[in-house]
């Protein structure tokens, strides 16, 4: 590296491609935790803040489930219910109607908490790979 201003210009970039790579690792876990292939994996996605300052997961943007009865449900307020658990609500069966849903609320999966739990040791990966970078552009050994 020949000089300091270099290093500066080239850091945004080195810190992207680490967050990129950070955030591909918080996809798959998130995946993981949900579990198989199914719908609500399919409907996380990474993204990069707008200043490119952090990375999340988080459901997709602008896309919906349709229900049996034509409802149209944003994918985010499903995962939403299925993170943080969801109130049952009564049913409305006829006389001699017996339901089957014995339980008030249905718990939360907390899937994304899991993995923000795990954060920790991820992200540290990636401060040691840019402090890396720093060192050996300073030291002229880029």
């Amino acid at each position: 590296m020949h000089s300091l201003e270099e290093l500066l210009n080239r850091f945004p970039d080195k810190k992207q491609a680490v967050l990129n790579k950070l955030g591909d690792d918080l996809l798959r876990r998130v995946r993981g935790e949900i579990g198989g292939t199914g719908k609500v994996a399919g409907w996380q996605a990474s993204h990069m803040g707008s200043a490119g300052g952090y990375v999340a997961v988080r459901a997709k943007a602008n896309a919906y489930q349709v229900t049996g009865s034509g409802t149209r449900y944003a994918v985010g307020y499903v995962t939403n219910a299925i993170e943080g658990g969801h109130k049952v609500r009564p049913s409305q069966g006829g006389k001699g109607y017996r339901s089957r849903v014995k339980v008030a609320a249905v718990p939360g999966r907390w899937f994304y908490e899991t993995v923000r739990r795990q954060l920790a040791g991820m992200s540290q990966e990636g401060v040691d790979e840019l402090m890396a970078f720093i060192r050996d552009g300073l030291e002229g050994r880029l």
